[in-house]
């Protein structure tokens, strides 16, 4: 999908077709230039109550329903864009998620293996000091078995 932003830039340079008097630099300078209710009791009048007819407006104060027009198509697309962007972001946030939750899997069995690993090299440890405990013990009594095996006092006399 593509960014946000080039939809954006397509709405903008189709918005640059308007006539000149249609064209403004931002929403907020169309919301200025809309005219507003001639009085503020009309402003807070509400949409249920019927107003009274209004008075007939002076020719150069006509309401700019092409500028009114753009402005909502403007907002319903930037809504649309914002729109499909939370819906990107939300699709994105749940692959997150998901490969979050496999790397910690993965992590998870890297870390028993290794545990299971450190134990059977600390058994194998054991096992050799046990040996080599075991080793030295019979060097000694070989040891002392050659020392008095063959000591001077128990060598024959040599006839000579």
């Amino acid at each position: 999908m593509q960014p946000a932003i080039s939809d954006l830039s397509t709405v903008t340079s189709l918005r640059q077709t308007l006539s000149a008097s249609e064209q403004f630099l931002n929403a907020s300078d169309k919301v200025t230039a809309f005219p507003a209710p001639a009085t503020p009791l009309e402003a807070a009048r509400p949409v249920a109550v019927p107003a009274p007819a209004p008075a007939p407006a002076p020719a150069n104060q006509q309401r700019d329903w092409p500028s009114a027009l753009a402005l909502i198509e403007e907002t319903s697309e930037a809504m649309r864009i914002s729109d499909l962007r939370y819906a990107q972001l939300e699709e994105r946030l749940q692959q997150t998620i998901s490969q979050a939750a496999a790397n910690m899997r993965e992590l998870e069995a890297q870390v028993a293996t290794a545990n299971e690993m450190l134990w059977r090299s600390e058994e194998r440890g054991r096992q050799a000091e046990a040996r080599a405990v075991e080793a030295e013990a019979w060097l000694a009594r070989l040891h002392d078995a050659v020392t008095t095996s063959f000591s001077q006092a128990n060598r024959p006399q040599s006839r000579g």
